[in-house]
């Protein structure tokens, strides 16, 4: 295995602006992650890593893992290099260039009788990642993202997903002419006591779309979806962080929830 020491080399420096450009991620076609878990998912779900870093240190700790890195372009790295690839506070020491997964806008996929989350807008890749977790863990047929969510590759959307991201279907899409042209009914998740309570709502072959953590649905927004549901609240708090909202909006939707 090559060992690579300068954080000047031109792979390292190519992982770096692969972390940290969504330009580039999208110009490529390929994306980053970090740490023995998500590499496993990775694997796993049939996801193709490219090149793959990794220090002495781990590779002593991870004795199993020396047959998959036979497989692919594998560099050990130390110093310098080891320095700058890291992109969180406790790094594991392994990282990898994976190709980006096929998740285009095609209503061919889309299960009429399905049960999807959709999020408009949403900013916060921790968010995101969260509520692709969530989606996973309910079984929900899919998350479908606005064409101005923030990016699926980030590696904080990646982290907080925790692998979901690479099992769930997720399409983005333009998300007033999906609600019109999928098929699905819609609900625009709302803060507002008038509108019927997420507990009373019928949940076969819907999108439940929440939005924007700063602002929710925009009236417009709110206006495309077919109908709308609240979740009510008994205390004092005005509205829920978005991933809260759409965990709960999820577990009532995968039937957990009735009672």
């Amino acid at each position: 295995m090559e060992r690579i020491e300068s954080k000047d080399n031109i792979r390292v420096k190519e992982y770096a602006k692969l972390a940290l450009s969504r330009k580039f991620r999208d110009e490529t076609g390929r994306f980053v992650l970090e740490g023995e878990k998500l590499f496993q998912e990775a694997l796993r779900s049939g996801v193709e890593v490219e090149r793959v870093f990794v220090t002495g240190k781990f590779r002593e700790a991870h004795p199993d893992l020396e047959q998959d890195f036979v497989r692919m372009a594998a560099f050990e790295i130390a110093g310098g290099a080891a320095e700058r690839l890291a992109q969180s506070k406790t790094p594991q020491g392994l990282y990898a260039v994976c190709k980006k997964l096929d998740k285009p806008e095609n209503l061919d996929k889309i299960d009429c009788n399905g049960r999807y989350i959709g999020l408009w807008d949403l900013q916060d890749p921790g968010n995101v990642g969260t509520i692709l977790r969530g989606a996973d863990a309910m079984g929900l047929s899919g998350v479908v993202v606005s064409e101005n969510c923030c990016d699926l590759y980030n590696l904080k959307t990646i982290r907080a997903a925790m692998g979901s991201l690479f099992r769930i279907p997720v399409l983005r899409v333009n998300m007033e002419r999906f609600l019109k042209e999928s098929g699905l009914r819609s609900y625009a998740a709302v803060v507002d006591s008038d509108a019927p309570p997420v507990g009373t709502a019928d949940f076969k072959g819907v999108v439940v779309v929440i939005g924007n953590e700063g602002n929710g649905l925009t009236k417009a927004q709110a206006a495309a979806c077919s109908g709308r549901i609240t979740i009510p609240m008994r205390g004092n708090a005005e509205s829920l962080n978005a991933a809260m909202a759409a965990t709960i909006l999820m577990w009532e939707m995968s039937g957990k929830g009735v009672r």
